[in-house]
């Protein structure tokens, strides 16, 4: 009595598994995000940000109430590390501190209302392939004392970056 097993079955298995692994593979490459490398501070100044409209996703909300708390600090420079990551732009940021550095004030003064347009990822099939989790889109911020900022926003491997454009309004 023999308990060969044949070879088609075994190959039909080893077929089926590299199967799985290039549809797990797929699957994590699609969906996959990077860490952002700032967050909210415990330490810094407590913001409170209001949405005017839909409230965005909790990453916007992350990056926005990062970018109003540093703002707040007076921390011009960690508001422009921001932009670090944004892509083919971020060299442009370097000159926003000087139209930051009055609004410190005004963002520490009270609540900062925050509008933010859709996201958007107009980019060609071929570039979402190849670098997946883009998109762009811009909030219009009004701090308590009723000065505007414009913050361009575009996500890159799932992570938000922006610089603050220039004064809205």
């Amino acid at each position: 009595m023999s308990l060969r097993v044949g070879k088609r079955p075994a190959s039909l298995a080893g077929g089926a598994l590299v199967l799985v692994i290039l549809a797990v593979t797929a699957l994590w490459w699609f969906n996959r995000t990077d860490d952002a490398p700032y967050a909210v501070s415990a330490d810094g100044p407590r913001v409170t940000l209001v949405y005017d409209g839909e409230r965005p996703d909790e990453d916007i909300d992350t990056f926005l109430t990062v970018l109003v708390q540093r703002l707040a600090a007076g921390d011009v420079k960690g508001v422009d590390a921001l932009a670090d990551g944004y892509p083919d732009g971020a060299g442009a940021t370097r000159e926003s501190s000087e139209f930051l550095r009055p609004l410190a004030a005004s963002a520490a003064a009270g609540k900062v209302t925050a509008k933010v347009a859709g996201v958007e990822d107009a980019r060609p099939l071929s570039q979402r392939l190849k670098a997946p989790g883009g998109g762009t889109s811009q909030a219009d911020l009004t701090l308590a004392d009723g000065k505007h900022l414009r913050v361009q926003l575009a996500r890159e491997h799932g992570v938000w970056w922006g610089y603050a454009l220039a004064p809205a309004g």
